[in-house]
């Protein structure tokens, strides 16, 4: 009876720590907040339609919170050029950054100065004017280096590529959220990185990143090349110089048709003799 009751107690002690950990378990899991979250598809070919340019990216979420989406297209170089004349290369101060995405959006779930403080934001680059890029150019004008940086932003805003608003994240229930991302047709290729993160009394409490391939309707998804001179530059520049050259043997030829008929004069013609007239 006694070994019976021992064996019982023994049992009861270990169900008693299982389920200790379990609660433990349970416990920690609710006081970390977790994310997890996943997309449609991971790879896009861009076509004409908008269907064929969008991804949904869903997840969950263990407790309810904020949720800010963050896309960032393939980094490359950019070149700036501020000068006297425009962009002209030969007269142009040249600015050139690394680390610059080719494409960028947010989304999120409410007004990002709301959910998210600036610091943060600063520290995930949440939002145009934290973007950090790296500056490849030696001893730059500090004023010169902002000024290139708004109007590289500022051209890629209107091309397209870097959204001007936040977009929209919105909750199924509290735990289920979804945002669709929408490309434009000419979207650089290459891989891209969407990061989803949870923020909770404006805290980072929890995230993720996936990676997307964007693709061409031509073929495979070819990382775009850093950034360089335009090669309608190159083309103009070229014209011009085959311009310049073929008037100079155009004046050279005239010229020395001119000296050697300056040198070698030509005799002057005596008249005809007049015929006699016959008797």
């Amino acid at each position: 009876m006694r070994a019976r009751a021992c064996c019982k107690s023994a049992a009861t002690r270990r169900g008693l720590a299982a389920l200790t950990v379990v609660v433990g378990l349970a416990t920690a899991a609710q006081a970390e907040p977790s994310l997890s979250a996943d997309l449609s598809a991971h790879q896009i070919t861009l076509g004409s339609d908008a269907a064929s340019r969008s991804v949904t990216v869903f997840g969950t979420v263990d407790t309810p919170g904020d949720i800010v989406v963050v896309v960032r297209g393939p980094d490359a170089e950019a070149v700036v050029r501020h000068g006297p004349f425009g962009d002209f290369w030969l007269t142009a101060h040249r600015i050139a950054f690394a680390g610059v995405p080719d494409y960028y959006a947010v989304y999120a779930s409410a007004p990002l100065d709301g959910i998210v403080p600036p610091e943060i934001q600063a520290q995930h680059q949440i939002g145009l004017a934290n973007l950090r890029f790296q500056i490849q150019t030696s001893q730059p004008d500090p004023t010169l280096v902002q000024a290139s940086r708004l109007a590289l932003i500022a051209q890629r805003q209107t091309a397209g590529v870097y959204a001007s608003t936040v977009g929209k994240v919105g909750f199924v229930n509290d735990h289920l959220f979804r945002a669709t991302l929408t490309f434009p047709a000419d979207a650089p290729p290459g891989s891209y990185f969407v990061e989803a993160l949870l923020f909770r009394d404006k805290a980072l409490v929890g995230g993720q990143t996936i990676s997307l391939v964007v693709a061409t309707t031509g073929g495979g998804a070819a990382i775009a090349g850093a950034a360089g001179p335009n090669p309608l530059l190159y083309a103009a520049l070229g014209a011009l110089a085959a311009t310049i050259v073929a008037t100079g043997i155009f004046f050279l030829a005239v010229r020395r048709r001119l000296s050697r008929v300056k040198a070698h004069p030509e005799a002057p013609r005596r008249p005809t003799p007049a015929k006699r007239r016959r008797r």
